[in-house]
């Protein structure tokens, strides 16, 4: 019998190798995976003691205005058609008790709802939001000081406002080490230097600086509110006034969270276009798992498919739904993917040329 001379072998191999990682790869995605947990963006709360349509409509509208990027969405033709049937976007519902009363606890469907933005071409925040750190510095008489007590009425303010929207604030421990790199002066008066390098800690993805005052005005006593958002360098001011400052403290995460809804809200293409990534990092067979599973949780994204692995990098084509540009904006609030150093997010542009390099990303375990 004549055996293949070893040369044959090493000519199978590259061809083999490919083929048993797609199989193994494709058997491990098939194992049973547990419920997933239900999104707190795709979840609301309303009041039990209303009619069955009623809460359905009110749960309805209330995940369409914490993921749409437009504060007017309601008003969309198609928007209120659909909220007609809000019956339909229910998948499960359940009585609680909180402290403001009975309440139903309601699980919208998350695919539906992104079919409906994605059909109308409407503006969608993602579930990815930048976490945002901030400064507070309050003025009384002539006397400034940070607020750092977390059940002050300002910050239990403004971190309610801010869980209606989803948005994650850290708030600064104000320790000696803080307390060394920045004073009430340099936030009041917009020192950047140093508001950057003693933010640094906390790794957030912005920084806002917030000035509160009062001063005797004809209508009586104002509150002043100015506040300034830092983004990579680029440092936006808004100002808002009230009677009471906890109401202006209210609307100025209001403001903040209007402003990142425009940030990084993402429109979805009418088709789907090609995209190539080398990814590093992912050294097992469970990171290619998570990875193709984590890159499927992107709005826009479908057809994962992880093509082979070399020394160092996967390669990986899908299909990307939404513009290249935004879509790696969400990739930069993604703590387990990070853009290779050299490349930056302005680099790309909206849609990715024919015949361009595969974008490099590292991935890391969380």
């Amino acid at each position: 019998m004549t055996r293949p001379h070893p040369a044959q072998y090493s000519a199978w191999l590259p061809g083999l190798n490919s083929l048993l990682f797609g199989l193994l790869l494709c058997l491990i995605l098939m194992l049973p995976v547990s419920a997933p947990v239900a999104s707190p963006f795709y979840t609301a709360e309303v009041p039990a003691e209303q009619t069955r349509q009623q809460w359905q409509r009110e749960a309805f509208e209330q995940v369409i205005r914490r993921i749409a990027a437009d504060p007017d969405v309601l008003s969309h033709p198609v928007v209120q058609q659909e909220r007609q049937r809000a019956n339909t976007y229910v998948k499960q519902f359940e009585a609680i008790r909180t402290e403001q009363g009975p309440k139903v606890r309601v699980l919208i469907d998350q695919e539906k709802i992104q079919q409906l933005f994605r059909e109308q071409q409407l503006l969608i925040w993602d579930t990815r939001r930048p976490q945002v750190l901030i400064w507070l510095v309050q003025q009384e008489d002539s006397e400034r000081r940070f607020v750092s007590q977390r059940q002050h009425e300002l910050v239990a303010a403004m971190q309610q406002q801010a869980q209606q929207h989803l948005l994650p604030l850290i708030w600064p421990l104000y320790d000696m080490e803080d307390l060394l790199n920045l004073n009430e002066t340099d936030v009041w008066a917009g020192f950047w230097q140093q508001i950057r390098t003693a933010s640094a800690r906390y790794q957030p993805d912005l920084i806002v600086t917030v000035q509160l005052s009062a001063s005797n005005t004809e209508q009586g006593l104002t509150h002043q509110l100015f506040w300034q958002l830092d983004h990579q360098g680029r440092v936006e001011r808004f100002e808002l006034t009230g009677q009471d400052p906890v109401e202006v403290s209210s609307k100025m995460i209001d403001a903040l969270a209007a402003q990142l809804a425009q940030r990084y809200a993402v429109r979805y293409l009418t088709e789907s276009e090609p995209l190539e990534l080398s990814i590093s990092g992912a050294d097992d067979w469970s990171d290619w798992v998570r990875l193709q599973r984590l890159l499927e949780s992107f709005p826009g994204v479908g057809q994962v498919d992880i093509k082979k692995r070399d020394a160092t990098n996967l390669r990986v084509n899908l299909r990307l739904a939404i513009p290249q540009q935004e879509w790696l904006q969400l990739v930069a609030l993604e703590p387990s993917l990070s853009l290779l150093s050299n490349q930056s997010v302005e680099s790309f542009s909206l849609r990715a040329p024919a015949g361009s390099e595969p974008i490099r990303l590292h991935y890391e375990r969380r």
